[in-house]
């Protein structure tokens, strides 16, 4: 059993990683809040979640500290999410990000069946380094070599302290991990608009059970749902689709055995 991360399920295997605290855990939730602007109107599912990968601008704290990575920020809960939000002041017209590792689910929509590999960068004293960049101090021969021990294992994220809702944590994806995480909601709330909310359901249920055609829906004025049909032609729909539908295969066959 594993208490590691409060958003990590406690009843699944936990592999470390001999020197560095590394895992290989599976069954996440993670949450992302992003300040709403009247562009996103009209954007399906799946270009609001691709928007969540940053390119590496080189102008961020992250970005400078690993320059060859895109990056995507997420929290262990909606509220450490929201209270990210607050610390940066973006206001309460805001849109949420509920995601999952995807290969933990019963029915993957991803081809890639890996479980996440996390770095614990609490157990590294990696918010030490943080507030050395914060702070433009000079970072030490050591803190350089352990940034570069951390990519050496190309981990899918790294876990680190939330200053914004203390006792939580931050992870900090790079592009491999991202590519792992599939959506369960997307919601948008109008806070600064009369309270109005709309959530876009991309899986439910206790297994996750995807509806891949949920990623090709958007918002509308205001805090109304429209849907893209041409998304049902492209290759990641396709993709996800047919990964899917592999794994209601893949089930129905494993009972259709133990049934004779």
């Amino acid at each position: 059993m594993s208490n590691l991360f409060s958003n990590h399920s406690a009843f699944t295997e936990v592999l470390k990683h001999r020197n560095l605290p590394l895992w290989m855990m599976e069954e996440f939730d993670f949450y992302r809040c992003i300040k709403f602007n009247d562009a996103f109107y009209g954007k399906t599912v799946s270009e609001l979640h691709r928007g969540n990968l940053r390119p590496n601008d080189k102008s961020g704290r992250h970005s400078v500290l690993f320059p060859n990575e895109k990056i995507s920020y997420w929290a262990d809960s909606a509220e450490t999410a929201k209270a990210e939000t607050k610390k940066h002041k973006m206001g309460s017209n805001l849109i949420t990000f509920w995601s999952y590792d995807d290969a933990s689910s019963t029915f993957p929509t991803c081809a890639l069946r890996e479980p996440l590999i996390i770095i614990d960068g609490v157990g590294l004293g990696f918010a030490s380094i943080l507030a050395k960049y914060e702070n433009d101090e000079e970072l030490s021969k050591q803190d350089r070599i352990l940034l570069d021990e951390i990519m050496h294992e190309k981990p899918d994220c790294l876990a680190y302290h939330s200053h914004a809702n203390k006792g939580s944590t931050n992870f900090l994806f790079f592009e491999k991990g991202f590519t792992k995480l599939a959506l369960r909601q997307v919601r948008l709330r109008l806070g600064e608009r009369n309270g109005n909310s709309k959530i876009i359901f991309c899986a439910d249920f206790s297994d996750y059970h995807p509806f891949v055609e949920a990623y090709g829906k958007y918002f509308e004025p205001i805090a109304r749902v429209g849907e893209c049909l041409e998304y049902r032609h492209t290759s990641e729909y396709m993709d996800r689709n047919n990964e899917y539908e592999k794994s209601l295969k893949a089930i129905g066959d494993f009972y259709g055995r133990n049934d004779k």
